[in-house]
């Protein structure tokens, strides 16, 4: 009887354990707490897909992520707000870009992930935090994102 007692609580104090593990999306659009970071799958991103011969786009530009945030730099050229973007591929460098719209694939709402989810979707990977989200291609290509601060690599 004490070992199925024994066995019961151990049971019971390992539920708090499993469930404090990171839960997963795959969600088209998606923000942080509050919105402080808003990401969705966009269309055309470019640096997705190459041919490995003649390192021209395979069936058109892929869809990648792209990302805002309140305060983040401006590039020098363009027209609109600004984005992070991400491919997929190996060529596919995060990068800044103005748009007057953004270029996501559905006009769905954002849902809101909780600090510590991990989103994953088209080769692309994203840590989210409370007011932050880090994300990484299958190349290693990336970037840091939370209101007011960029950081590519």
């Amino acid at each position: 009887m004490l070992a199925l007692s024994t066995a019961a609580a151990l049971a019971a104090g390992a539920a708090p354990v499993a469930s404090a593990a990171a839960s997963a999306s795959h969600a088209t659009n998606w923000a942080t707490h509050g919105q402080k970071v808003d990401c969705g799958i966009a269309m055309a991103v470019p640096g997705t897909e190459f041919d490995s011969g003649t390192m021209s786009p395979q069936n058109g530009l892929w869809p990648g992520l792209q990302c805002s945030a309140a305060g983040i730099p401006r590039p020098p050229q363009g027209v609109g707000d600004p984005f992070v973007q991400l491919g997929q591929g190996k060529t596919g460098r995060a990068r800044i870009v103005d748009e007057s719209q953004d270029d996501l694939v559905s006009g769905a709402p954002f849902e809101e992930l909780a600090a510590g989810t991990a989103w994953k979707r088209d080769g692309i990977a994203c840590a989210v935090r409370a007011a932050s989200v880090r994300c990484v291609n299958s190349a290693g290509h990336g970037f840091r994102l939370s209101p007011g601060h960029v950081k590519l690599f």
